[in-house]
């Protein structure tokens, strides 16, 4: 079997699986602890089955072009500590962001936009299909 035969064969078995996954498991949540930038937020984490929220908080402070920190801070929860809330006071905020389906929690609260997970999974395939057609 050549390597294309393999390659056409392993990537759609590759997508079903991967688009099965929140069906078979329970709900799946990027993580990460205190990080400044979401590129170090991107690590999966499988939920325990008592946890329905997908959560990231962040937190930034400065005076105008002077930034003071930020963190940010994804993960799972039981419960949306509360949902979607921005909080700015001149000088500091504090912005979340709950949902419930798995990777949700792709963006950062309040920065940037939210990425769509319909869109997300379209991509992929879109992107699966074209190395399908691809002859070497």
């Amino acid at each position: 079997m050549s390597a294309t035969s393999s390659m056409r064969v392993f990537l759609p078995v590759l997508l079903a699986a991967l688009l099965g996954v929140e069906q078979v498991h329970s709900l799946m949540c990027f993580s990460c602890t205190d990080q400044k930038s979401n590129l170090k937020c991107l690590w999966p984490t499988l939920c325990p089955n008592s946890d329905n929220y997908c959560v990231t908080v962040s937190a930034a402070a400065g005076f105008g072009n002077i930034n003071l920190g930020y963190t940010l801070n994804k993960g799972c929860a039981q419960i949306c500590p509360r949902e979607n809330i921005n909080v700015n006071l001149g000088v500091a905020s504090v912005n979340s962001y709950c949902c419930t389906h798995s990777f949700c929690n792709i963006s950062t609260a309040g920065f940037g936009l939210r990425a769509s997970i319909p869109l997300l999974g379209l991509g992929l395939l879109f992107s699966l299909l074209a190395l399908l057609h691809l002859d070497p």
